[in-house]
């Protein structure tokens, strides 16, 4: 038997994807850290862009983290310096053992990583392993941002084991231009063999719409520590929501073949799964009732599964996957 949380565990609530005034967001630091302490987060990355921040000396206590981070870029221009397309990855201040392993050292606070500039043309896999290798090397924990937003084509950022998490939800592109899904690309990287977890997060910048407390991750750790919130990041222990106040995924079970998911009341639970065409399945709740479990008997040709619920106003919580080589 399987269970994709620990028994008995904590749940604590954050955003990994967040600016303020310190590049082009709207809350200061301290209005920040205020509104989302207020609104039952645990912990939040101030990922502001291509300036690393390291706030714990200010802001940290028992009950709240901050995660120090950035969000770096790189932007191919046309020549008329319209944005033809884009790479925005957050690095997020690794475990202490991947400090430890830090090639280039550690970004300190305040300090500024260059943004990489194109014009016409660029080889935009290529930029997005050298972004990815230079946060590695500063020992981050690595998320690729809004690809669907970005205006990027898959080959460029469709690789395996260079990023830590693909953000399948931007709750500030959804509510400024659409575009703030991205599951297609994640299951196009989960079919392709690949494995990647997925995140939601807010990118909020609090200008003329509202971008805030719609896209966050809960995180399953035995304490609210730095360590353990970044290892249960690694280890895919949480999962994702999008909208404010959205699904709770209370466990997902895979016993032999029979795989059942537990959660808040919902309107369906999407099963999704690699393999043939039609794998997988929708399990939904008669006309207005709402279930809370759901199960599903395996074939045993699924070469991975992921989770979705969905409630009645269409906010979903997204487990990340799990390749069926592991669990069967």
């Amino acid at each position: 038997m399987i269970k994709f949380f620990p028994e008995h565990t904590n749940w604590y609530k954050g955003n990994l994807h967040s600016h303020t005034t310190n590049s082009d967001g709207a809350w200061t630091p301290d209005e920040a850290v205020e509104h989302y302490k207020a609104n039952g987060y645990a912990f939040l990355c101030l990922s502001d862009h291509n300036l690393y921040t390291d706030y714990r000396y200010k802001y940290n206590s028992d009950l709240f983290l901050i995660l120090p981070g950035t969000e770096i870029a790189a932007v191919l221009f046309d020549e008329k310096d319209g944005y033809l397309k884009m790479h925005h990855l957050n690095g997020i201040l690794g475990t202490k053992a991947m400090q430890e392993q830090a090639k280039s050292g550690l970004f300190q606070h305040m300090e500024r990583i260059e943004p990489i500039v194109a014009y016409g043309d660029w080889d935009g896999r290529k930029v997005t392993e050298e972004m990815a290798e230079n946060l590695r090397d500063h020992g981050c924990f690595i998320t690729y941002n809004h690809p669907v937003w970005s205006r990027v084509e898959s080959h460029e950022f469709e690789i395996d084991g260079i990023y830590d998490s693909l953000e399948i939800y931007n709750y500030n592109t959804v509510n400024e231009s659409g575009t703030g899904f991205n599951t297609t690309y994640w299951d196009e990287m989960l079919r392709k063999g690949m494995h990647v977890n997925a995140d939601a997060a807010d990118d909020n910048h609090n200008g003329n719409f509202p971008d805030n407390f719609g896209g966050y991750v809960m995180v399953a750790a035995e304490s609210l520590t730095h360590d353990n919130i970044l290892n249960a990041l690694m280890e895919g222990k949480y999962y994702s929501v999008g909208g404010v106040d959205g699904p709770r995924i209370d466990q997902i079970i895979i016993d032999g073949r029979n795989v059942t998911v537990s959660c808040s009341p919902v309107e369906r639970v999407n099963i999704i799964a690699g393999g043939y065409v039609g794998a997988g399945t929708t399990i939904m709740a008669p006309k207005g009732e709402k279930i809370t479990e759901a199960s599903m008997r395996l074939d045993g040709t699924e070469t991975y599964i992921r989770v979705e619920c969905v409630d009645e106003h269409g906010r979903t919580a997204w487990s990340n996957p799990y390749k069926m080589m592991t669990i069967l």
